[in-house]
C-alpha cells in the first residue's frame, strides 16, 4: 500500500501541514495504546483507525503501513525515555556513583509507570520485525552508559573495551529485570529494585576501576 498524496490547501485556519501532523499524531497515540496492550500482531490498520477516529485514507496519508507506525512509535518512546534518562544522569553530581543511581532510578521508574512503553521497547519488536531497533536503541543507552561511568573517576580510565562491557551488562540486567517483574516472576518493589540494580552496577564499576576486571596475561 503506498502513501497517499498530503493536502496542500488550508481549512478552517489550520494549515495543511499542521493538520497532517494533528492526525499523525493521533495515530502515534494509537499506537501506543494498542501496540502496548493488545500487541503488534494483534492489531490492525482498521483497529488504529477505529481508536485514533479517522479513516483509512488518513493513515495511509503518514504510514505505509502497520511496521512504519510501529517504528515510528517505537522510536518516539526511546526518544522520550533517552532524554529522561541523560537529563537525570546531567543534573546530578558527578560524585561516586550517584550518577549511575539516577539513571537506572529513572530509566526503571519510567518503564514500571506505563507497561505499554514497556512491551514495545521489549516485548512487541519480533512481531513487528524491529529487533534490529531495539539493538541500536540499546546500544544507544549503552553509550550513555559508559560514558557516564568515565565520569565517575576522569582521571583514570579503564580500556575502552572494559567499560563497554560494563555499560552492556548494565543495560542487559535492567531489560531482564524489568520485564520479569512486569511479568510477575520478579516479585520486588520498584524502589528496592533500583536500589538493588544500582548497587550490582555500582558494585561492578568500582571492580574495573580497582583493576579487578581486566585483561588476563597470555602464557
Amino acid at each position: 500500500m503506498t502513501m497517499q498524496r498530503r493536502p496542500v490547501r488550508t481549512y478552517g485556519g489550520v494549515g495543511a501541514e499542521d493538520r497532517v501532523a494533528a492526525r499523525r499524531g493521533k495515530l502515534l497515540e494509537a499506537g501506543l495504546e494498542l501496540f502496548g496492550t493488545r500487541g503488534y500482531a494483534a492489531t490492525g490498520v482498521k483497529d488504529l483507525c477505529r481508536a485514533a477516529g479517522l479513516t483509512d485514507r488518513y493513515f495511509y496519508e503518514s504510514f505505509a503501513g502497520n511496521k512504519e507506525l510501529f517504528a515510528a512509535v517505537f522510536d518516539q518512546v526511546i526518544d522520550e525515555l533517552f532524554a529522561a534518562v541523560a537529563a537525570a544522569v546531567e543534573a546530578t553530581p558527578a560524585r561516586g556513583s550517584r550518577k549511575l543511581r539516577a539513571g537506572i532510578g529513572t530509566y526503571l521508574t519510567a518503564l514500571v509507570q506505563d507497561p505499554r512503553k514497556l512491551r514495545i521497547v521489549f516485548v512487541e519488536p519480533a512481531a513487528a520485525g524491529a529487533e534490529p531497533r531495539m539493538r541500536e536503541a540499546l546500544w544507544r543507552f549503552a553509550r550513555l552508559v559508559a560514558a557516564t561511568a568515565t565520569q565517575a573517576r576522569p582521571d583514570d580510565r579503564p580500556p575502552a573495551e572494559i567499560i563497554d562491557i560494563f555499560a552492556l551488562s548494565v543495560v542487559g540486567m535492567l531489560e531482564r529485570v524489568i520485564v520479569e517483574k512486569q511479568g510477575g516472576r520478579l516479585d520486588v518493589p520498584i524502589d528496592d529494585l533500583i536500589d538493588y540494580c544500582a548497587d550490582f552496577a555500582a558494585a561492578s564499576l568500582r571492580a574495573v576501576y580497582q583493576g579487578q576486571i581486566s585483561k588476563r596475561p597470555t602464557d
